[in-house]
């Protein structure tokens, strides 16, 4: 990463390895601005933030193109923590999936216990969000699965998540690490990317796609 242009930035974050809000220093960062062939052009700028806690470094990333008008005199940008991973896209899914997803990332880190009660939540909202009509999580599951909403990988995905958050949940004594934690963090991503992420990129790059042809078919 080019450091030689830092500016004595300082930002108010969470540091998502030893839960302590607090102002950071920026103590890296980068721009890049790019053009393709026909004049599509786009920027992203990656800061890294350093914790005055515990001395681990957050890295922040925004971003835009010229996808991304919202009219003529307006441009949205995208902005993200990189690393650690603590947020998804914000505008593919309900807020109350979202919010319930990046409260688990950010405690990842910091209680194995309390991520995977969470994990188990956003899996609830999201059979709700589906409209699943059983009672417990692990028919909703499977009526989910049985609709084709859930494909049989992200099923047993879904079945691993709802196993170690009853555990956490009740103490039964499962004993976990943080590899486990990971894996069902990857686990609930993997869901949400499938029934929500994809389905809306997809939607976005269709209506570039227009745009496109509709350029062309003006030349």
């Amino acid at each position: 990463m080019d450091v030689k242009d830092v500016k004595n930035e300082q930002k108010v974050l969470q540091c998502l390895y030893c839960g302590n809000k607090t102002k950071m220093d920026m103590v890296g960062q980068h721009t890049h601005y790019w053009e393709e062939d026909y004049g599509f052009r786009g920027c992203s700028k990656y800061k890294m933030f350093a914790c005055s806690v515990c001395g681990k470094v957050t890295f922040h990333h925004t971003y835009w193109d010229d996808s991304m008008w919202v009219n003529a005199d307006q441009m949205y940008e995208e902005d993200e923590v990189l690393y650690p991973i603590n947020s998804i896209d914000s505008k593919a899914m309900p807020t109350k999936i979202k919010n319930a997803f990046e409260a688990a990332l950010k405690i990842r880190n910091i209680d194995k216990v309390v991520c995977l009660m969470a994990l188990r939540r956003v899996l609830e909202l999201i059979c709700v969000d589906k409209e699943a009509s059983k009672w417990g999580l692990k028919d909703k599951i499977e009526e989910l699965a049985q609709k084709g909403i859930l494909p049989e990988p992200l099923k047993e995905a879904s079945s691993f998540t709802k196993i170690l958050g009853d555990s956490a949940a009740h103490d039964k004594g499962l004993s976990v690490d943080n590899h486990d934690v990971n894996s069902m963090v990857d686990f609930v991503e993997y869901i949400i990317e499938y029934l929500y992420i994809l389905p809306y990129k997809l939607e976005r790059y269709k209506k570039r796609l227009t745009s496109l042809e509709r350029d062309n078919d003006d030349e």
